[in-house]
């Protein structure tokens, strides 16, 4: 389970480094989307963190997209 967790925040974390590198929004929504697709068929628990995890990015990400 730790290596699962420490896997998902490392996702998040290259996600945020990219968009604030690239200001690419397509792409970390594909990455978004890449995160959640590795864990849909995980335990529930494991799921829903990523979702909250992407709840949770969302204002910091929108806005570094407005401020740039």
């Amino acid at each position: 389970m730790h290596e699962k967790l420490t896997d998902i925040q490392n996702a998040f974390w290259k996600a945020y480094r990219d968009f604030n590198r690239t200001r690419d929004m397509r792409k970390y929504n594909m990455d978004m989307d890449e995160i959640l697709d590795r864990y849909k068929h995980d335990k529930k628990e494991l799921f829903d963190f990523c979702v909250s995890l992407k709840f949770a990015w969302a204002p910091i990400i929108n806005g570094l997209k407005e401020w740039s």
